[in-house]
């Protein structure tokens, strides 16, 4: 047996810097360190640290020393340990690591790791010999745990099995859950995609029709149906929790206000609400939808926990926390706060409920009748709010549960704030002539996008895939403005498009847009960050969400092309005053100034006291023909950009007016889009850069 640990450590000859390793120092550190650490010789302990006694349950050395070690191994597991020890000349460098039971001194068993490295040393008498140095470290924990998740052997002890039953059971329950909501978001996907064509295209025909068109009211109805299948469509998505949060300043008062009757509907006519908002409440930074989702599970508690009867109390107001509050409470920052609280008279809960009370899956329900995720997503919405949430519960005493949010800086927003719905948008402040690269999948969502937006002045491009929107911006010769993309298509996601794009098109602006809302794929944003498998753009982004309206998708890109930009004075020559009228207001919703003329005589005159970029004059007409006209202009003002129309002659008089100096020509009927194309197009000169008309 070896004198000492220091003889033993300092004669294995090992160094540092050419140094020998100071007995002393060396012996501090093997004796403190957090593993088990033993030197076997010929099979029995010759060493043990404070961690190894402690592993094998010895009040001191003396109950270990001189010991075999196989004895302190269990029996089913002693030939492995066996065959660790052997002669040091058969020895590897260091043994790999094995798991083994081994045996405290009381008999109990635990999971050891073990591994070993030979030791060579020179004891007192000058002898020399050879054992190992063995590494023990404790791994019950770590072997039950394993155990526990994959459910597949009998555990140590009945609790440990009933612990791994529930934990089963448990990972069940959501894997079904997981699975109902990636149902919900697929099926919210492609049905805000079919909603999204015939919402879109009903707008776009309501458009068309005058007030009186027998139509108009069939077409409408058809519309309100579409409004209620999205509405419906965006409750699919509630299992899953896959909205995204747009939070806006609101006000709590009216968000009560406004779900007040059917929060009486939810609580049932035994149990009485009643508000108590004060009108100098102040704005909160929340989504609305998200916290009407609170309310109602808010009050759904409230209802279980009064089966006899009684009284829901919701209050809200102003509050100042300060930090002695935040010292009681550590999820609650020192600041102005809105409160909102939600008070019932019903049985309480004990102090064992109220412990669990947020964790997922837990319920005092009976099976089948709670998920135990109520309580769970109030929560989560509050915490995604940037708020916090306390309970305070006794039996028979009641519950409140009571939210903080911050409060808004600025003047309060009072219950009686008169709303008003907003007005529609003037296409020309919607319209503008920038290049839009639109990428979908879907051709009949592309398609719509495409004539939608054309009709508000801008020029598109389509793309039906990435690859396919990667082959347009290294080709396409101009600029192009803004990307609006779908989210999840195959082959490449909407966010990796936009990582690829980066090198190409710097300074391109994007609007994503989707038929569902799964932040499980890729959340990122200005708030929170996601994971996935669709790469789920930030929440910062500009986002548009299907089902859309012309006006939502018009708008949603002016928006983030920033203010549009003068597009320029155009002079539309007619005698036709229906046809003025219409091409003025197509040219109009695509940011244009529109000027008329009743014919050539006509437009000579108004050139002579307005500022005209281009013509667009017609060929046949009393007083003084087209041709006439363009003649004239081109003779004395060669730079004025010209554009004819004609309904009556062929195409060789289109012909003969282009030889004449006009830029372009158009036969009628003209399409909206075939007429704001080549407006763009003569627009531009020959060498690409832009005269006194829109500006790329």
């Amino acid at each position: 047996m070896l004198d000492d640990p220091g003889e033993a450590l300092r004669k294995s000859d090992e160094r540092v810097g050419g140094d020998r390793i100071e007995d002393d120092r060396l012996t501090k550190v093997v004796e403190h360190a957090p593993e088990g650490i033993f030197i076997q010789r010929g099979g029995r302990f010759a060493y043990l640290n404070a961690a190894a006694l402690r592993l094998y349950g010895a009040a001191s050395a003396e109950q270990l020393l001189g010991q075999p070690v196989v004895e302190r191994v269990h029996p089913l597991w002693r030939h492995l340990a066996a065959q660790r020890i052997l002669p040091a000349s058969e020895l590897q460098p260091r043994a790999p690591l094995s798991e083994e039971k081994h045996l405290k001194l009381d008999g109990t068993v635990f999971d050891a790791e073990v591994s070993a490295a030979p030791l060579a040393y020179e004891d007192s008498a000058g002898s020399f010999g050879s054992g190992e140095v063995v590494f023990v470290r404790d791994i019950t924990r770590r072997k039950q745990a394993e155990e526990t998740e994959r459910l597949n052997g009998a555990l140590l002890r009945s609790r440990a099995e009933d612990e791994a039953a529930k934990l089963r059971e448990q990972l069940l329950h959501a894997r079904k859950l997981e699975s109902i909501g990636r149902l919900a978001g697929g099926v919210a996907h492609d049905f805000n995609n079919l909603l999204t064509i015939i919402n879109g295209y009903s707008d776009l025909l309501l458009g068309r029709l005058t007030p009186n068109d027998p139509m108009r009211k069939d077409v409408t109805e058809i519309r309100k149906a579409g409004d209620r299948a999205a509405a419906l469509c965006n409750q699919l998505l509630v299992p899953g929790r896959k909205q995204i949060p747009r939070p806006s300043g609101l006000n709590l008062n009216g968000l009560i206000a406004d779900v007040e009757k059917l929060l009486v509907r939810v609580i049932g006519e035994d149990i009485r609400l009643a508000t108590v908002l004060r009108p100098s409440v102040g704005q909160v930074q929340a989504d609305a939808g998200l916290l009407h989702q609170v309310l109602m599970d808010l009050a759904m508690n409230a209802r279980d926990a009064m089966p006899g009867g009684g009284t829901l109390r919701i209050e809200t107001e102003d509050v100042e926390l300060g930090e002695g509050h935040a010292a009681h409470h550590p999820d609650v920052k020192p600041g102005p706060y809105v409160q909102l609280k939600f008070s019932d008279t019903g049985i309480g809960m004990t102090k064992d409920v109220m412990a669990h009370l947020f964790e997922p899956f837990f319920t005092t329900k009976t099976p089948g009748e709670g998920r135990g995720l109520g309580l769970a997503a109030v929560y989560g919405i509050v915490k995604q709010s940037g708020g916090a949430i306390l309970a305070h519960s006794e039996t028979g005493e009641g519950t409140t549960f009571t939210i903080y949010l911050r409060r808004l800086a600025g003047e309060a927003a009072g219950l009686e704030a008169p709303r008003s719905d907003p007005e529609k948008p003037d296409a020309a402040a919607l319209g503008g002539t920038e290049t839009i690269l639109v990428v979908e999948h879907h051709d009949e969502i592309r398609q719509l996008a495409h004539v939608v937006l054309s009709r508000y002045g801008y020029r598109v491009i389509e793309a039906g895939s990435g690859d396919e929107a990667l082959l347009h911006a290294e080709r396409h010769a101009g600029p192009i403005h803004l990307m609006l993309s779908e989210i999840a298509m195959p082959g490449m996601t909407g966010q990796e498009l936009v990582d690829r794009m980066k090198p190409l098109r710097s300074g391109m602006s994007v609007v994503f847009m989707s038929g569902d809302s799964d932040r499980g794929v890729g959340d990122q944003g200005t708030g929170d960050q996601g994971t996935g498998d669709q790469g789920i753009p930030d929440v910062g982004v500009s986002y548009l969400s299907k089902p859309f309206s012309p006006e939502t998708l018009a708008g949603k890109v002016r928006e983030a092309l920033g203010a549009p930009r003068p597009a320029g004075t155009i002079l539309v020559v007619d005698d036709e005053p229906e046809i003025r009228d219409l091409l003025g207001e197509i040219l109009a919703g695509a940011g244009y100034r529109a000027v008329q003329a009743t014919d050539g005589k006509d437009a000579l005159k108004r050139l002579d006291t307005a500022d005209v970029d281009l013509v667009i004059t017609d060929l046949a007409m009393p007083e003084q023909d087209g041709l006439e006209t363009i003649r004239i202009l081109h003779k004395t003002r060669p730079r004025l950009k010209i554009i004819a129309i004609s309904g009556k002659f062929d195409a060789g008089f289109l012909r003969a007016a282009e030889l004449l100096g006009a830029h372009a020509s158009l036969a009628k009927p003209i399409r909206p889009d075939a007429l704001l194309d080549t407006v763009r197009r003569v627009m531009v000169d020959i060498r690409g850069t832009r005269g006194s008309g829109p500006r790329d």
